[in-house]
């Protein structure tokens, strides 16, 4: 697959014991067996724009100091679709045996494809556009940190004879780096006549090595058939965080997520936007939250403060865990 590249992303401020979601094996043996699949655990702090914008870049700036920047020739990846596809690739590169290198994922048909993204075959057009999308596409995450630190600690920043400061001084950090999602892509498209739009035939896709390297490291498993059943974007995000930050919370500690920060993650809006519109995309977060624990994590601890100032997340039970019998990889539905 060509040369193996290395590549060494702790250059992301990422939280590893994301690898913790994956606990002991459970046995449900009585239950319809899921679709397992996973996605990169920085897509559950900033991911993909909920429609189609029509642009070569987006910018999403996360809560907590990181932001996102999609790029691509055309027009950058979006929307259910998107997402459902991200969780494909990412899936492919976790379970790739070559780490660090680039992974190929083939398919003899669009319909493949479509049986393992449990899609109708009249998704086909919807998913060959995503994949327009993401070919040449990039991804970069910037962070920006500012803590105090003890200024004898940068001595060799100053000259001899300087004073040195005595107390701690501010240090303001920025941790920058950029992905291509995939190396290249290889598809067949045939046309006989029958119908306007031509049946697309066997193709292939070469993940980039940083991307599957990425993966590798810092992927969320998820209960794949869920997140294909929620039909929001927006919806997908929250679920998916939802997830991921479950597995940083410890039995005694609850957190409670402001209202603001909520809104700032999940549906932003303009500074100098009518509060309104906040108010607004703050509802329908909750409805969101309310839908997902009704239909699709009912283990889920959380309360919805009534003053509308935000939630108080507890330690629920983990609703994927690795080689859980009462699921299977999306990829496992191949021939």
């Amino acid at each position: 697959m060509g040369k193996r590249i290395k590549q060494n992303n702790e250059l992301f401020p990422i939280d590893n014991s994301s690898n913790e979601l994956f606990g002991a094996l459970e046995k449900d043996d009585g239950k319809k067996q899921l679709k397992l699949s996973f996605i990169p655990s920085f897509f559950t702090t900033a991911s993909l724009p909920f429609k189609n914008i029509n642009k070569k870049e987006f910018v999403r700036r996360a809560s907590n100091g990181i932001s996102l920047y999609l790029n691509s020739p055309t027009n950058v990846p979006f929307g259910k679709y998107g997402r459902l596809l991200l969780s494909v690739f990412t899936t492919h590169a976790v379970l790739s045996k070559e780490k660090d290198s680039a992974v190929l994922i083939e398919f003899n048909s669009m319909a493949e494809l479509l049986r393992e993204m449990q899609l109708p075959r009249q998704r086909g057009k919807d998913i060959q556009e995503q994949l327009e999308c993401f070919k040449r596409a990039t991804f970069s995450f910037e962070q920006k940190k500012e803590e105090q630190v003890q200024g004898h600690l940068f001595k060799d920043l100053y000259e001899p004879g300087e004073k040195l400061p005595k107390g701690d001084v501010t240090v303001k950090t920025t941790r920058t780096a950029t992905i291509l999602f995939t190396e290249g892509v290889e598809y067949q498209e045939v046309f006989d006549g029958t119908t306007k739009n031509p049946r697309i035939g066997t193709f292939k896709i070469v993940l980039s090595a940083n991307f599957a390297s990425f993966c590798q490291q810092h992927a969320v498993p998820i209960n794949y058939t869920v997140y294909k059943d929620i039909s929001s974007p927006v919806g997908k995000d929250i679920y998916a965080w939802l997830v991921y930050r479950n597995n940083g919370l410890s039995e005694d500690k609850p957190v409670f997520v402001p209202r603001d920060r909520l809104v700032e993650q999940f549906m932003p809006v303009a500074e100098d936007s009518d509060r309104k519109i906040a108010n607004v995309n703050y509802s329908r977060i909750i409805d969101q939250i309310k839908e997902i624990k009704e239909k699709y994590y009912p283990e889920l601890k959380v309360t919805i403060d009534s003053g509308g100032t935000g939630i108080t997340l507890y330690k629920s039970p983990t609703p994927v865990l690795q080689d859980d019998v009462r699921y299977a990889l999306i990829s496992s539905s191949l021939s």
